[in-house]
């Protein structure tokens, strides 16, 4: 998210020299595109994914995917090529599908987790943290891309022949920081020890608890 509102902005000046109305529909499709695959692609994929390799494993897998997507970017942008960006989409999609699909059934089993050792069902507290999480980063986000146009002092009414670099380097962070944050998520789950035998054994107690009481 930190680097999405730098989309009209990579793709106008990246690909069609800072022509506003030259890039017709592709800013629009790479949107459009990246919403397809992640319904028709990702999703399937995930949830097949999921029952083969488990939860943690499918969300390394999806997000190594990913990444391959984003640095797929950094090449693909092409000034004279400007559909050669859609063979990243596919895999530029894995990154942000995953969390609405895989990571909200994780976040179930660390609430059966909860609720076995606590004795309380707390959904409501667990999904407004996650979902409060989320807004914030929508807000630190916003105001990064800011702070990366700033970064590279890219101005918006020059054209892209007279800030080559700034329009670089804009390009770069596109495609870039969402590596970057990929790799520290990455990191962070490598210490994730709830798997699927885990999650059904708590299961298992919880329903062994209801049933005795």
């Amino acid at each position: 998210m930190a680097v999405s509102s730098l989309t009209f902005f990579v793709i106008v000046y990246k690909l069609f020299n800072g022509d506003a109305a030259a890039t017709g529909i592709w800013v629009s499709l790479f949107g459009c595109l990246g919403a397809l695959g992640t319904t028709f692609i990702v999703t399937p994929v995930v949830a097949w994914m999921s029952k083969k390799t488990g939860k943690k494993n499918t969300f390394m897998i999806c997000q190594s995917i990913s990444i391959i997507g984003y640095a797929m970017m950094y090449f693909l942008f092409i000034p004279s090529k400007p559909w050669m960006y859609i063979l990243a989409l596919p895999f530029f999609s894995f990154g942000i599908g995953i969390l609405f699909t895989i990571m909200m059934s994780m976040t179930a089993d660390v609430i059966d987790i909860d609720e076995l050792r606590s004795g309380k069902r707390r959904e409501g507290i667990f999904g407004a943290i996650y979902w409060w999480m989320v807004k914030v980063g929508f807000a630190i986000a916003g105001a990064c891309s800011g702070l990366i146009m700033w970064l590279v002092d890219f101005q918006s009414d020059i054209p892209t022949t007279e800030q080559i670099p700034a329009v670089d380097g804009l390009h770069a962070f596109f495609c870039f920081i969402p590596v970057v944050g990929t790799f520290i998520a990455m990191l962070i789950m490598k210490g994730y020890d709830l798997d699927e035998e885990k999650a059904n054994d708590v299961r298992r107690q919880l329903q062994e608890k209801k049933s005795a009481a």
